[in-house]
């Protein structure tokens, strides 16, 4: 991007960036070693954002990222996020028609429960008006992507949520792809793979809306014993040292 405003993210940033919606961002992460931290990244504003490399190293119980209130495009890609304990990946809050777009992503387990947080790999309240994922790798014990880009947004439906490559283990979980039944989400699949809980075996226990419904959302999901091929290479290279 031409004339954008970089920011370096170190240890010693705040964790909490207000950025100008009218303009452009670059976001890099350190180039020797993750970034450490012990609260949510919280990104607010700015028009186009990006991300590009890096670890983010969660130190304590909490989410990793939240995104509000981009106007243009959020581009993350080849970013590990890392964290024996985090309670949450991204939550996506973008009522002003943000496109967002994330690529050869990692994120280490994400833990909750039903009676705790319940903890997501990607959680989608407000939009984004496109969702574009192509190379998603995650666990959690509880929910994978839970996307309810209307739950608090009266606006338009988004125009599109397209998944490619993505693989959740949710062996130890629960719901592992969520996605409203009202308004319509015009969705895309390809590659898209789940390990399910051992002991929530039909599709019925870990995708919504149900299949048996009738919907036909999740035509094209894949139940999965293991880390399919091919997968697994697309999400890899993430981290420090990334090159595209």
């Amino acid at each position: 991007m031409r004339h954008a405003t970089l920011i370096d993210l170190t240890n010693h940033t705040p964790t909490s960036l207000q950025l100008d919606p009218r303009r452009d961002y670059v976001l890099r992460l350190p180039r020797n070693g993750p970034l450490e931290i012990t609260s949510a990244l919280e990104i607010s504003g700015g028009h186009n954002v990006v991300m590009i490399g890096g670890t983010i190293d969660v130190l304590r119980p909490v989410g990793v990222m939240q995104l509000t209130d981009q106007t243009g495009t959020v581009h993350i890609e080849g970013v590990r996020f890392t964290g024996l304990h985090l309670t949450q990946g991204i939550d996506l809050s973008e009522a002003r028609g943000a496109v967002v777009e994330l690529e050869h992503v990692y994120f280490a387990t994400v833990h909750g429960s039903f009676h705790t947080n319940h903890a997501e790999l990607i959680q989608s309240w407000a939009g984004p008006r496109r969702l574009l994922i192509d190379g998603l790798t995650g666990s959690t014990t509880y929910q994978g992507l839970f996307l309810l880009p209307n739950q608090h947004y009266n606006g338009p439906a988004p125009q599109l949520f397209d998944l490619r490559n993505v693989y959740i283990d949710a062996s130890r979980g629960a719901y592992a792809l969520w996605l409203q039944n009202a308004p319509r989400v015009p969705l895309r699949l390809d590659g898209v793979y789940v390990k399910p809980n051992p002991g929530r075996p039909q599709p019925d226990w870990w995708l919504w809306p149900k299949p048996s419904s009738g919907v036909g959302t999740w035509n094209g999901v894949h139940a999965v014993r293991a880390t399919p091929p091919g997968v697994q290479e697309i999400t890899g290279p993430a981290g420090v040292g990334y090159a595209g």
